[in-house]
């Protein structure tokens, strides 16, 4: 079996009737398939790191291999759709590109964009960089204005945290001031400190993908149902491949829990991969990973779907009644089906549990100290 080829569940990956070009149905029937997936920009001048954060994230290369990389000269379209849940294209923007020069055409690249990543190297001077972010985001916000602006202050593995935190500060202010003085009071930008070589980039990422997931907030509701229910200290629902979270419960994210519970995927797969079988049947597979912690937390991963697994961090006394947990994991499972399923069927509207069938859920889950 491959590394993320069992898991069996059938369930569509992102809704693909999910646009940003309205309920236009000429538009819809006219658009191509490609045209109809959320799109992710990246941006930034050249050697920030764009072409590194998406190979790391989306394609598991090495941090240390991404020396070696050419730098891009023209736009970059990835599709990562087919091994992943997340269904999006994410385009690297060569950094020479001039918003001045007619050649390009702004309205196609934003238009129909959900997100704008702009990656500023935190260990250059990075007064040229936000010149370039300024210019990005003005055009792209005239064109589309739901587009969620991120900044990624990049390469920040190689500073103090005092330094960090002073970097985040000065270049938030002056973007900042820069949006206001031209009148842009609307433009939001949110900013994330990011490295590739530690789970920061797949935090920050994570937090970028969420925002594009119209049923995020049903996720997250259900998931801290589960949790309230289940005894379980945190919970998250991950995209296996990527390792981005695609939600998790309503308490606050630990770096150092993110962290375990990414390595966990890791030696799950590492192992999928050395003692899987082939033969077996992949719509059979249930795939589950108990890892005990030295600290009397146990790490625990259940497959949702082929491409999601749910992990919890359980205290050890609260995992002898792991029969009460796996009953609420698999209502969880059961309802994470009906949020992502597309079809038109009874009790389910625009992608979303229908109330009563979330009440259900909510009301059938036991109480781990009942």
């Amino acid at each position: 079996m491959e590394p993320h080829e069992g898991f069996g569940l059938p369930v569509e990956p992102f809704p693909k009737t999910f646009s940003y070009h309205g309920d236009d149905d000429d538009a819809v029937s006219t658009a191509t398939a490609s045209d109809m997936k959320p799109r992710i920009l990246i941006m930034g001048l050249r050697r920030s790191g764009k072409s590194s954060i998406q190979k790391v994230v989306f394609h598991k290369m090495s941090p240390n291999e991404t020396l070696f990389l050419e730098i891009t000269s023209k736009i970059f379209k990835d599709d990562v759709s087919n091994t992943s849940f997340i269904n999006f294209q994410i385009w690297d923007i060569p950094g020479q590109i001039d918003f001045l020069d007619s050649t390009f055409d702004l309205d196609m690249i934003f238009g129909g964009t959900g997100a704008l990543i702009f990656v500023v190297d935190a260990q250059d001077d990075y007064m040229e960089a936000l010149t370039c972010l300024h210019q990005a985001v003005s055009k792209a916000f005239r064109i589309n204005p739901q587009i969620r602006f991120e900044i990624f202050i990049h390469k920040v593995d190689g500073l103090s945290d005092d330094h960090k935190i002073e970097t985040q500060r000065d270049i938030s202010q002056r973007a900042n001031e820069e949006l206001h003085e031209a009148s842009l009071i609307d433009l939001h930008l949110s900013f994330h400190l990011t490295s590739i070589y530690d789970h920061s980039i797949f935090e920050a990422f994570s937090k970028v993908v969420q925002k594009l997931i119209p049923q995020h907030s049903t996720l997250e509701n259900l998931l801290s149902s589960f949790v309230q229910n289940s005894g379980i200290e945190k919970t998250f629902l991950f995209d296996v491949v990527s390792k981005i979270y695609i939600a998790t419960d309503g308490s606050p994210v630990d770096m150092q829990s993110y962290e375990l519970c990414c390595e966990m995927i890791d030696v799950m797969l590492d192992m999928t991969c050395i003692y899987g079988d082939d033969a077996e049947d992949a719509t059979t597979q249930d795939s589950t990973c108990i890892i005990r912690l030295n600290n009397s937390n146990i790490l625990y991963l259940r497959e949702v779907t082929r491409f999601l697994v749910v992990v919890c961090i359980v205290r050890d006394d609260a995992f002898t009644k792991r029969g009460i947990i796996d009953y609420n994991i698999l209502l969880l499972k059961k309802a994470i089906h009906e949020v992502f399923d597309v079809r038109p069927r009874h009790g389910k509207q625009n992608g979303h549990l229908h109330p009563e069938m979330r009440n259900n859920l909510m009301q059938a889950s036991l109480p781990a100290h009942a």
